[in-house]
């Protein structure tokens, strides 16, 4: 969950997004990692893909309703938010829906990412990010639209299951097991259809592996900060850039 990639000054760092509100714990190689770095590099920048989120035309909006049926729709509506940018749902982009939809089930707090960039601003630490919004934008664009009804559909008929993953995750996170927060993920709905792993894991870690592989000469000590499910599975990061790894050890 922590690696150095042997031979450079470029670590990777396994992230959980969110935490369980009941359990705000971090690992102490979260802070270490933090320390080490002279510069760190995050997954994207979230509050610039938000503009993204609805369809840019009226006449294209509301395409997520047809998807769903009257029940899933109505469960959906009784939570949204009733205004911000989230709101109203007709107007967002199916897989905006998708993305969103989960965390409305789940109690939680942010994760490692916004912790570590208030630190870094702070203290003036540099910071920057692997893609823009306009790229995770198009990536989630290729998520097939029956995708997007099964997972809702499935997500409606579970409403649990995002609150009882999440909590799952995180403690296999806690303990650095990849192969746990791996086999908890394959168990989600939403990682087992056809086209939604592609589009949030795989096309993306194709993309970040050229651009983590243009740092590994620089002298400064980067940390690169993704996603743990980003460093298990088929087609991960780490076989991505196909080059040796080693555990990160607490004061090294």
């Amino acid at each position: 969950m922590y690696l150095q990639l042997t031979g450079t000054n470029v670590r990777l760092l396994g992230s959980m997004h969110l935490f369980p509100a009941t359990n705000r714990r971090t690992p102490p190689w979260i802070a270490e990692a933090y320390d080490w770095a002279e510069e760190l590099v995050f997954e994207s920048d979230p509050p610039t893909i938000l503009p993204f989120l609805k369809a840019h035309w009226r006449s294209s909006a509301d395409q997520l309703r047809p998807l769903l049926c009257a029940d899933a729709w109505n469960q959906l509506q009784a939570v949204w938010p009733v205004d911000g940018p989230l709101a109203p749902l007709a107007d967002l982009r199916p897989w905006a829906a998708l993305i969103v939809a989960p965390t409305l089930f789940q109690q939680v707090v942010e994760g490692v990412e916004p912790r570590m960039l208030r630190s870094a601003i702070a203290q003036g630490k540099p910071y920057r990010y692997l893609e823009t919004a306009e790229e995770v934008a198009a990536s989630l664009e290729s998520i097939p639209l029956e995708a997007v009804s099964a997972a809702l559909g499935l997500l409606i008929s579970d409403l649990k299951e995002p609150q009882r993953t999440l909590e799952r995750m995180h403690a296999a996170w806690l303990h650095g097991d990849l192969q746990a927060v791996h086999e908890i993920a394959v168990e989600s709905p939403m990682f087992n259809l056809p086209g939604i792993r592609h589009a949030i894991l795989d096309a993306r870690n194709h993309a970040w592996a050229e651009r983590v592989t243009a740092m590994l000469g620089r002298p400064e000590r980067t940390l690169v900060v993704v996603g743990a499910l980003h460093l298990c599975g088929p087609g991960n990061l780490i076989e991505r850039l196909a080059r040796p790894v080693e555990p990160a050890f607490l004061g090294a």
